[in-house]
């Protein structure tokens, strides 16, 4: 199983680069389109917590990922769809935020069903 401060840290920069791209190639400079890498930074900062296994950073970097891939997908307009760079992206945004919860959720079912918590005593 992935280490969930690796699938952090790859989330985290995809939102970062890809949101950084979405800013620099839209003419108007929408200050909306710096959400995405604000909350890269936010989750790039929560990754040594994640490594020392803190619950509530755990916890809150679950729910914040969450988040993150709704405000993504939720800035898709079904009607005005085109396959362009700037749905590409926010695509690639949201499926990236759902794939890193899922394999947020994974961990912790595994090492609960672990009883010893030790899956992740290895890296410490």
């Amino acid at each position: 199983m992935v280490h969930p401060y690796l699938i952090n840290t790859l989330n985290a920069l995809v939102l970062i680069v890809a949101g950084l791209i979405l800013y620099f190639t839209h003419p108007a400079r929408p200050p909306m389109a710096l959400l995405a890498p604000f909350l890269g930074i936010l989750l790039l900062a929560c990754t040594y917590h994640l490594r020392k296994h803190n619950r509530f950073v755990f916890n809150t970097v679950t729910a914040l990922t969450l988040l993150a891939g709704l405000l993504m997908i939720w800035q898709i307009e079904p009607e005005s769809f085109e396959w362009n760079l700037y749905h590409v992206l926010l695509l690639l945004m949201g499926l990236s935020s759902f794939a890193s919860v899922a394999f947020y959720v994974g961990s912790f079912v595994q090492e609960r069903r672990m009883r010893n918590n030790s899956i992740y005593k290895d890296d410490l």
